[in-house]
């Protein structure tokens, strides 16, 4: 059973997309820190940047790691990713105080013609005046931690790898809200007195006790997906639902009450009370004393940059800009469609057999995984061979393909890389032989042949599309400078960020 085991601890999915913009966002945090460091700031001391680090590497082992890829598999492993992506992930990176040195961090040209102007637009202000209401983040923890743990929206999630990422991005996105008020990230100010932080994580905490407790005491498999699976390390349905609930109910109630308690006792400390209102004058003496060089009140010490490097500022962020939208034009477009429902669940022989294939299989490159367990004591068997052969039934065509671990993301499986070359019905039969004994199982599948959508381009058009907003965007703020440009000929570059 070891080797079992260090088999699952190697069964990572890393996806292509999130890691490139998770390593994005990194170099530009890092980029916008060093420069506030040597722009003499102490708003954004080394354990922050040290904070936003942590919450990006738990993140990206949220989405990229054995959690993820048995998450369909084992309900404790997928709800210790939701904890990663609500309880661990979001405040460590609110902890960095993200926003001026991401915006610092970014090319000049982008910062103070889009990011600045952006930030600084009264709907996108009035935006993020409600969505920092304490009441709407506790309401949106709520509801979307129900929501998606009903057992619709939440087998939905499980048949299919977009809406995953749909769940995933509604529980970090709202995280983040959520814990806005508690963190407080530097420079926002804070709409409730610091006390009434503990009241609102003991609610939050009381929803959290709900929901694991429904999970742990129900005499049901609420989820009818981990009834069908097959089971792993010796779980039953029933054990891995209550173990997914402790774990909810532990780390989730560690989350919420060791934050409440360091508040509570920050409050009743009367030295701190005095250190946060010495805090609270040196940044308005900061805001007041940035003011004067740049009109984003909440970007102090912000240095624009020249006006004859401007023009340069804009070719630097051009080039960065389409390298940037080519390489996630391709990773998107190249990244496989990874969704493999559990297509057959048998026993055959010694062996208990399970296929995992597309649902909708269409003609071309696809791929199939398959799980064997030995039937008597449903111990994952890793020493075993396969031959697959597929047959067309109406061409009588016949191709084999041996299946091998190297190609799964989830090494407890075997994957063979299939290549129909035809629509129709397809027969495969897969030859598992282990030691001396061997069994066959068939699994019968439609086909359809493939055809080019103009949906599969759209990799290619989101970023073009967001060029054209971008600068239609810069044209239409800078629309005084191109008409002087074109009465006198000369490029206007002397305006301020405001323009």
């Amino acid at each position: 059973m070891d080797s079992v085991y260090q088999a699952a601890l190697r069964s990572w999915s890393i996806p292509p997309v999130a890691t490139f913009g998770l390593l994005l966002t990194a170099m530009v945090y890092l980029r916008g820190w060093i420069r506030l460091r040597r722009a003499g700031s102490v708003e954004v001391p080394p354990w922050r940047a040290a904070s936003f680090f942590l919450g990006l590497f738990l993140l990206w082992i949220a989405l990229a790691s054995w959690l993820d890829t048995f998450s369909g598999f084992v309900l404790a492993a997928h709800m210790l990713q939701h904890m990663l992506l609500m309880m661990a992930a979001p405040p460590l990176i609110l902890l960095g105080a993200p926003l001026v040195p991401v915006v610092r961090g970014l090319p000049r040209f982008a910062a103070r013609e889009f990011a600045g102007p952006f930030l600084n637009w009264r709907p996108v202000d009035r935006v993020g005046h409600w969505l920092a209401n304490p009441v709407l983040g506790l309401i949106l923890m709520g509801v979307v931690n129900f929501a998606w743990h009903a057992p619709g929206p939440y087998e939905l999630a499980l048949s299919s790898n977009a809406w995953h990422e749909v769940e995933h991005a509604c529980f970090f996105l709202t995280a983040i809200i959520f814990w806005w008020p508690v963190v407080q990230p530097w420079p926002s100010r804070a709409r409730w007195p610091r006390w009434a932080m503990v009241p609102y994580l003991f609610i939050a905490d009381l929803q959290n006790t709900t929901l694991s407790a429904i999970l742990i005491f129900s005499d049901n498999v609420i989820y009818p997906s981990y009834a069908r699976m097959p089971r792993l390390f010796g779980l039953s349905a029933q054990a891995d639902q209550a173990a997914a609930g402790a774990i909810m109910w532990v780390l989730g109630g560690f989350a919420y009450l060791v934050p409440a308690v360091i508040i509570a006792i920050d409050c009743l400390s009367v030295q701190s009370g005095r250190g946060r209102i010495a805090r609270t004058e040196q940044y308005t003496a900061l805001a007041d004393t940035s003011s004067a060089r740049s009109n984003f009140s909440w970007l102090p010490g912000f240095e624009w940059s020249r006006p004859r490097h401007r023009l340069t500022d804009a070719h630097s962020f051009v080039v960065v800009f389409l390298l940037t939208g080519l390489c996630l034009s391709l990773l998107i477009a190249r990244s496989p469609e990874d969704d493999q429902p559990l297509r057959l669940l048998k026993d055959s022989g010694p062996y208990i057999v399970a296929i995992f294939a597309p649902l909708n299989l269409q003609t071309g490159p696809s791929s199939l995984g398959v799980l064997v367990q030995d039937r008597s004591t449903q111990e994952v068997l890793l020493d075993w061979a396969m031959q697959l052969s597929a047959r067309s039934v109406s061409d009588r065509s016949v191709f084999e393909v041996r299946a091998t671990q190297e190609n799964s993301d989830n090494k407890l499986l075997k994957t063979a890389e299939l290549d129909l070359p035809s629509a129709g019905d397809w027969t495969i039969n897969i030859a598992v032989t282990r030691n001396s004994t061997s069994t066959n199982v068939w699994l019968p599948l439609r086909v359809a042949k493939r055809e080019s959508r103009l949906y599969d381009l759209w990799p290619y058009l989101l970023f073009p599309g967001l060029g054209v907003i971008l600068f239609g965007t810069y044209g239409w703020r800078h629309r005084g400078d191109l008409s002087a440009t074109e009465k006198t000929g000369v490029v206007a570059f002397d305006r301020g960020p405001g323009s």
